[in-house]
C-alpha cells in the first residue's frame, strides 16, 4: 500500500506538466464512456500551443487528485502525456568532411575527438546553416553536439546561419562517435578484418567500442528528448537539431526503428554535412508501441540509403547474385518478406518475378544450417 502510494504521488509530479486532455481518457476508462464534452475539450488541446497544454495540466492537478485515480493507470497516462509534449521536429545532421575522411593515416597521430574539418567541410558546414535556416524559419531550436571538434566546427559555421534561433546549446557526450581505439597504428587493419568475421555491430575495437556499445548510449539520449518538454522551468522546444556522426545517426535510427543488426549493417551513412529530419506524427502517436513517434520526412532531408546482397535462384536451375536497393522499404520483419524482396529484385534489375523460384537473403552463407 505504501509503494502505491509513493508511485502515485511521483506521477502525480510529472503529470503537473503533462497534457490535460488525458483526464478526459482517464474518466472514459473509469466509465467506459467518453462524454462529448472531454471530446470537444480533446480537440481544443490538440490545438494549443505546448505552453498551453502545459499549464493547463498544472491547473487540473487538483481535479486529478480528487479523482483517485489507479496509480498504474495513470503512470501509463503520463508517459502518453510526455509523447505529446516531444519536439515537432528533429535534425540529425552529420559532420562535415574532417581531416581524417581524406586521410586515414592522420588516425595514426591525432586522436579521433582531435580530428578538424577540411577546407570542403568548413564550406558544407555553411551550406548546411543556410538550408537550416530556411527550414527553420522564425522556429526556435535546441541544439545537442558531440563533444568531438569536427563536430564543434561544424555547428560552429552552422550557428551562424540559425543564430536567432538558437535556445541553448548542450554539448552531449552520447552523441559522440564510436571509440574505435585511442590511436589507430599497424594493428588497426587486423582489427578490420576480425570485424568482418564478428560482425559490424558486435565487433569491439582493443580500447575502443563495439557499435552494440553505442546503441546502448543512444538509448540515453532518446530519454533525453521524451523528457525535454516535462521541465517546468525550461522553454519548451519544438525543434531539436543533433550535430554528430554518420555511424551514430545510423545507431540513433536503429533505436527509434528497431533495426536488426542485420539490417543495420545495410545502412550508408549520410554525405557529410547531410542531415534527417524526424517529424512528429499523430498516427504513430495512435499507434505507439514503444517507440517514439517519428517519421523521416522524405522533403525536408535525406532519405537513408540501404542495400543488401541478395541470391536469387531460379527455375530453371541457375542463380544469380544481386544488389537489392531500397531495402529498408521491405516491411518489417524484411527476411519473411520475400514476395516483396522478389518484386523489387525483379524491377532493379529487369527479369520477371515469376523466373525465381526462391531468393537466399544471406549470401555469406550464415545460419545455413538451421534454413
Amino acid at each position: 500500500m505504501e509503494s502505491q502510494q509513493y508511485l502515485k504521488a511521483g506521477c502525480l509530479a510529472v503529470a503537473s506538466v503533462v497534457v490535460g486532455f488525458w483526464l478526459g481518457k482517464i474518466q472514459a476508462s473509469r466509465t467506459g464512456v467518453a462524454s462529448q464534452q472531454s471530446i470537444q475539450s480533446r480537440r481544443k488541446d490538440d490545438e494549443a500551443s505546448p505552453h498551453a497544454r502545459r499549464k493547463s495540466a498544472c491547473s487540473l492537478l487538483e481535479d486529478v487528485q480528487e479523482q483517485q485515480i489507479d496509480p498504474c493507470v495513470l503512470a501509463r497516462l503520463v508517459e502518453e502525456g510526455k509523447r505529446e509534449l516531444l519536439p515537432k521536429r528533429i535534425i540529425l545532421m552529420r559532420h562535415g568532411e574532417s581531416e581524417g575522411n581524406v586521410d586515414k593515416n592522420v588516425y595514426r597521430s591525432k586522436g579521433d575527438n582531435l580530428l578538424e574539418l577540411t577546407d570542403k567541410g568548413s564550406s558544407q558546414a555553411n551550406e548546411a546553416g543556410k538550408k537550416l535556416a530556411k527550414l527553420l524559419g522564425d522556429e526556435k531550436v535546441l541544439v545537442f553536439c558531440s563533444p568531438f571538434q569536427r563536430a564543434f566546427q561544424t555547428l560552429r559555421n552552422v550557428r551562424t546561419h540559425i543564430e536567432s534561433n538558437i535556445i541553448r546549446t548542450e554539448i552531449e557526450a552520447s552523441v559522440r562517435e564510436q571509440e574505435f581505439g585511442n590511436l589507430q597504428g599497424d594493428a588497426f587493419a587486423s582489427y578490420r578484418k576480425e570485424q568482418e568475421q564478428v560482425g559490424r555491430f558486435f565487433y569491439r575495437f582493443p580500447t575502443g567500442e563495439s557499435s552494440a556499445d553505442v546503441y546502448e548510449r543512444v538509448a540515453f539520449f532518446w530519454n533525453v528528448l521524451l523528457n525535454l518538454n516535462t521541465e517546468p522551468m525550461q522553454d519548451v522546444v519544438e525543434n531539436v537539431l543533433v550535430v554528430t556522426h554518420g555511424l551514430t545517426i545510423r545507431l540513433l535510427l536503429m533505436q527509434l526503428y528497431k533495426w536488426s543488426p542485420d539490417t543495420f549493417e545495410t545502412v550508408y551513412n549520410l554525405e557529410n554535412c547531410e542531415y534527417y529530419v524526424l517529424e512528429k506524427e499523430s498516427r504513430r502517436l495512435q499507434s505507439y508501441q514503444g517507440r517514439l513517434p517519428y517519421g523521416l520526412s522524405p522533403t525536408e532531408g535525406a532519405t537513408p540509403r540501404s542495400e543488401r546482397r541478395i541470391k536469387a535462384h531460379f527455375k530453371d536451375g541457375s542463380e544469380m547474385e544481386y544488389i537489392l536497393s531500397n531495402y529498408l522499404s521491405i516491411p518489417q520483419p524484411r527476411t519473411s518478406h520475400k514476395d516483396v524482396a522478389i518484386r523489387m529484385l525483379a524491377e532493379q534489375h529487369g527479369f520477371h518475378a515469376l523466373d525465381v523460384a526462391w531468393i537466399d537473403f544471406f549470401v555469406e552463407k550464415k545460419f545455413a544450417k538451421y534454413r
